[in-house]
Formats: C-alpha cells, sequence, structure tokens
C-alpha cells in the first residue's frame, strides 16, 4: 500500500517537476548565452555545490579544502548561512550564536578559527566585501554555490551522494534534483561522497560508467570518524560507548547511524532523528535527557553546533553524557586530488580585480 500511495504522489507532482525543469533549463541558458550576467573574480573561486536537495556532504569537503589549502594560501570561506536569523553580510566569529550564522558556516569556523568565515546570501556582494577587507586573500571557497549563477567560479567541485545516485532521480518537487543533469557538464571536478570505506574497484567503476559522458575527473570519498569528545570540554568526561542514544538533525542520519554501528559494533544503540538544521527546543532537550537515562548522547558535529548554542543561550551547564563524533573527508586518490586544486589555485592567482564577465 505504502508503495502505491508513494507512487500515486509521485505521479500527481510530475507535471510540476516538468514545470521546473522548464524553468532551471531557461534560467541556465540565460546565463550560458550571457543574457543573465555572471561575475568573475581576480583571484580562484572554488564552489563546492551539489544538484540534489539534501546532504552530499559539502561542509565536511570545505573543511578539507580549508585544511589542505590554508597551510600555503590565504583563504576565505563564504557560505549562505542557511537558517540564519540574521540578514546581509555577516562575519562569523567562533562565539556567535547559531541564529547569527547558520549551523554550517559555524562549524568551520570554531574547527578553522584562523580563517575568515563570512555568510551573504548574495555571494557576489559577499565576495566584494571579502576581497575589500582581505585584499591580500588568495582564494575564496563558496559552501553550496553551484546554482548561484550569478558567479563563475574559477572551479566548480560537485558532489554526488553515492547513496543517492542523481541519474536515478527526478527533478523537484517528484524528486530531489533541483538542477537538470545537464548541469554536471559545467562541473570541473566530480566526487562520489558517503562510500563505504570499502568500496569496491568495481563499484567505483559503475559510478564512473555512469558519469563518463561528462567527461570530468571523478573521485571518490568518505568519512572518517573520529574520537568522540565530550561537548561540555571536560577532560574528565569518561565515553562508555556500550549503550547509546543517537540524535541527529542531518539531512541524510542513516550514514551517521551505520558509521556508529561500524565504529562501535559492540553498541547498543537507539536512535533519535530530527529534521535537517533543526533547532532544538527545551522540550526537546528535555526528551533527550529522559530517553539517554544512563545511556551516552552522541550527535553530529553539526548538531553539536546548534545544541552548544541552545545550552549557551539558556545558560544551563552541558551534560557532561552528550559527545560529539567527529568526521573527516577521506579521498580515494588524494594524491592526485590534492595536487589538481592546489596547482589550480597557482595557475589562476591573479591580482585581485572584480570584474563582469
Amino acid at each position: 500500500m505504502g508503495i502505491f500511495v508513494d507512487r500515486l504522489i509521485y505521479l500527481l507532482l510530475l507535471p510540476l517537476s516538468l514545470i521546473y525543469r522548464a524553468a532551471v533549463l531557461l534560467r541556465n541558458k540565460f546565463y550560458d548565452n550571457g543574457l543573465f550576467p555572471s561575475y568573475r573574480f581576480g583571484i580562484p573561486v572554488i564552489s563546492i555545490g551539489n544538484i540534489a536537495v539534501g546532504g552530499a556532504g559539502k561542509t565536511p569537503h570545505t573543511e578539507y579544502l580549508t585544511d589542505l589549502l590554508s597551510k600555503d594560501f590565504s583563504i576565505a570561506v563564504l557560505s549562505r548561512g542557511y537558517k540564519r536569523q540574521s540578514k546581509g553580510f555577516q562575519y562569523v566569529e567562533t562565539d556567535d550564536p547559531v541564529s547569527k550564522t547558520g549551523d554550517e558556516p559555524l562549524q568551520i569556523k570554531r574547527k578553522y578559527p584562523a580563517t575568515v568565515v563570512a555568510v551573504d546570501a548574495d555571494r557576489v556582494r559577499g565576495i566584494k566585501r571579502l576581497q575589500t577587507d582581505y585584499p591580500s586573500l588568495d582564494l575564496i571557497l563558496l559552501d553550496d554555490a553551484f546554482q548561484h549563477r550569478q558567479i563563475a567560479p574559477s572551479l566548480n567541485i560537485v558532489l554526488i551522494d553515492c547513496n543517492r545516485p542523481v541519474w536515478n532521480d527526478s527533478m523537484l518537487p517528484a524528486g530531489r534534483l533541483r538542477d537538470c543533469l545537464s548541469s554536471l557538464y559545467r562541473a570541473d571536478i566530480l566526487v562520489i561522497t558517503k562510500c563505504p570505506a570499502n568500496i569496491s574497484q568495481n563499484e567505483k567503476q559503475k559510478y564512473a560508467d555512469k558519469l563518463q559522458k561528462y567527461n570530468k575527473p571523478v573521485y571518490f570519498s568518505c568519512f572518517e570518524p573520529g574520537k568522540a569528545y565530550p561537548l561540555s570540554g571536560s577532560d574528565k568526561s569518561d565515553f562508555d560507548s556500550s549503550n547509546l542514544l543517537a540524535v541527529s538533525g542531518i539531512a541524510n542520519p542513516a550514514v551517521f547511524f551505520r558509521q556508529l554501528k561500524e565504529q562501535y559494533p559492540e553498541a547498543v544503540i537507539e536512535q533519535m532523528t530530527f529534521h535537517d538544521h533543526h533547532n532544538f527546543s527545551e522540550k526537546d532537550i528535555r526528551n533527550i535527557l529522559k530517553r539517554a537515562a544512563s545511556r551516552t548522547i552522541v550527535t553530529t558535529e553539526k548538531d553539536s553546533v546548534r545544541l552548544i548554542s541552545y545550552f549557551r543561550k539558556t545558560k544551563e551547564g552541558i551534560p557532561e553524557n552528550i559527545f560529539c563524533i567527529p568526521v573527516k573527508i577521506k579521498i580515494d586518490d588524494s594524491d592526485s586530488f590534492n595536487i589538481n586544486i592546489t596547482n589550480h589555485v597557482r595557475k589562476n592567482k591573479e591580482d585581485g580585480r572584480f570584474y563582469q564577465n
């Protein structure tokens, strides 16, 4: 019965998807033909994006590039700051409330406090402001900007969730695609994300074959979980992994739960999920603590940013049984990927001019 209902809803939404697809195609044509202006900048601008709604791992990959490039270059990260309550351009500071910045930019800033991080829904205005305030910048990373056609990045990295292949999907609202598959021709690098750590060469070839017609370099990445740490900051908190309450408010929590089971195979794990970017309320926190009882609460880095902001706002101490599982990106053939990125930055550094394409 459920499959029948899902199919019926899909068929009812399909006409709207066709209209949406036509509008996206027309918009892209206008940009491709110069009827809508795009802007280039006198320094490298690297966009990390995707063509589907939901998490493909844009923020962890932005962190990977921040870690890679900040060693040799002066960089800034610019994000929209999704679901923030502030307006316009804002610099992100480590002690900002999540309501001012959004959770993902704040996560990046706390992990890389020496890196300039800013939010602005108008990316053109945001880059102009960054170049004015930091004229010595070597490059700017744009988090989730593939559809922001007002900017013509010097490099477009497009992420594809291996668990939700875009070639099996439909346009919104019947499916999850917010851009057409043909837009992948605009990409410079394609990354298949959230792969199992032991993905086989045969499986990788299947993905590569699906993307062969776009004639782009294809890489594969997976999440590499780190050691759990207490949100309270206490060095006296003991992590008991035998009985866990896994709390997640991200787009695709199944990957987080799968990794927990792989990381702690003997653990009893209960799952508690919220919507992506969920702002935790007092009722939510009470329910979490009640369900945890004597168990250890584990959560994602993105969720931890919102939880910390909640406890700071209410001036409550963070319970010592709440832990965060950090993740890093591991890229297959990372030497090739890293060289491609760093060579691009070196070749495209100019003198910081701004001009219309």
